[in-house]
């Protein structure tokens, strides 16, 4: 029997000079890792400029005071009401850590361990380089007579280490559901509710903490960018690992 030239598997065997190991025109995928990175090193500057603006006036800017004003006066249904509080309080240190266990055990049943590994060493190392920058920046928690505090909290506030964490967390889940083999899946369409619900949890967790009176909305827009540059991180080291562990499965094939 004749030997096959090509064993059957992902497309990095037949990468050529002008398509990467991926299968992506090379030219194209350059140009987005430039804009890439440059976005990053921006959105990394301006973290770093604003952490040490803030860790030199710690107190609320006018416009921190008046947010949360504004937000706390709204007359909110008191379905919607459970529904935001629910949302930050999904993210506590305890149930946070309950539910990223719980998917690391799953994601490792069905053998999908690169993935888990990820998750929960990403998600954990970030939450650590948030509680350094936490305590670098050392802002107090909000109080103040002209708003309401619902849960005092001793850590300090910023950024907000619970938006940081669902940008993390949430946002590399819904980058795992865009990938080409969950995307392959027979019963993809089922995942749809869940995308929604993780895009719903990572745009309303910022404002449910203002609402809470835990951070001013500095510290939440904070986290938004902190977590968006970690997951940008996590992203693409996913990417190389994936990349160089199917070149050698092909070496070995």
């Amino acid at each position: 029997m004749q030997k096959m030239a090509h064993p059957k598997g992902p497309p990095l065997a037949a990468s050529g000079k002008g398509i990467t190991s991926g299968g992506e025109n090379r030219a194209a995928a350059y140009k987005r890792h430039v804009i890439e990175v440059v976005l990053w090193v921006i959105g990394f500057v301006v973290l770093i400029v604003a952490s040490i603006m803030v860790h030199s006036h710690p107190a609320p800017w006018p416009f921190d005071l008046q947010t949360t004003i504004a937000i706390q006066r709204i007359q909110y249904p008191g379905w919607l009401r459970a529904c935001i509080a629910a949302i930050s309080h999904l993210n506590d240190p305890v149930p946070a850590g309950i539910t990223l266990a719980l998917w690391f055990v799953g994601l490792a049943i069905f053998r999908k361990f690169q993935q888990a590994i990820f998750l929960g060493v990403g998600v954990t190392l970030a939450d650590w380089i948030e509680f350094v920058l936490n305590h670098f920046v050392n802002r107090p928690r909000p109080s103040s007579p002209l708003i309401h505090v619902y849960q005092p909290e001793p850590i300090p506030s910023f950024p907000s280490g619970h938006t940081e964490h669902d940008m993390v967390y949430y946002g590399f889940l819904l980058y795992l559901s865009f990938t080409k083999p969950v995307r392959q899946w027979r019963y993809y369409r089922f995942l749809l509710p869940l995308q929604i619900l993780a895009v719903v949890i990572m745009f309303t967790i910022g404002y449910s903490r203002i609402l809470e009176g835990s951070h001013w909305i500095t510290d939440a827009l904070a986290g938004y960018l902190s977590g968006a540059l970690l997951l940008m991180v996590l992203i693409w080291l996913y990417r190389w690992t994936t990349v160089k562990l199917a070149e050698r499965k092909v070496k070995k094939s």
